[in-house]
């Protein structure tokens, strides 16, 4: 996968702990914004039926408490693995779990970068230098009479 995924899985234990808590924060994240958009599909076409417009709420209430559950261990963290003994519990705070997502997203958008740009190379409908509407032939259709007229560029 390259480069920016060199750093995201490391055979260190402290690293993989650091993975686990960015994955849940990353997992929860994903989470909200898909219960987010729920949320305003549902008001959207809910035309105020009761049922749907409480299970939109109840959507963005969910929503903000796994938010705000998912700040709290972020920065408790350091003092719940104090509590069970982890060496050097201050790696785990706030700002290296985030980093650790900030890795974990730039390796999934790379990756995904180089599937679209893999297909696009071996595609041989696709040509960025010679674009289809640069043809030497173009054409239209007329409605009138029924027919295709092609002009030579």
């Amino acid at each position: 996968m390259g480069s920016a995924c060199s750093n995201i899985i490391t055979p260190n234990p402290a690293d993989v702990i650091l993975l686990v808590f960015a994955l849940i924060v990353l997992a929860v994240l994903v989470w909200c914004i898909r219960a987010f958009f729920y949320a305003v599909f549902l008001f959207i076409f809910s035309r105020w039926d009761d049922s749907k417009v409480k299970l939109a709420w109840n959507a963005i209430r969910y929503m903000i408490i796994w938010l705000f559950i998912t700040v709290m261990v972020l920065f408790m963290a350091p003092t719940i693995l104090k509590i069970f003994r982890v060496p050097n519990p201050d790696n785990y705070s706030a700002k290296y779990i985030f980093v650790k997502v900030w890795n974990i997203v730039s390796c999934v958008s790379t990756w995904i970068t180089s599937v679209v740009t893999d297909y696009s190379n071996n595609n041989p409908f696709w040509d960025p230098e010679y674009p289809v509407w640069m043809t030497e032939t173009a054409w239209t259709y007329n409605t009138y009479n029924d027919n295709f007229t092609v002009y030579d560029l």
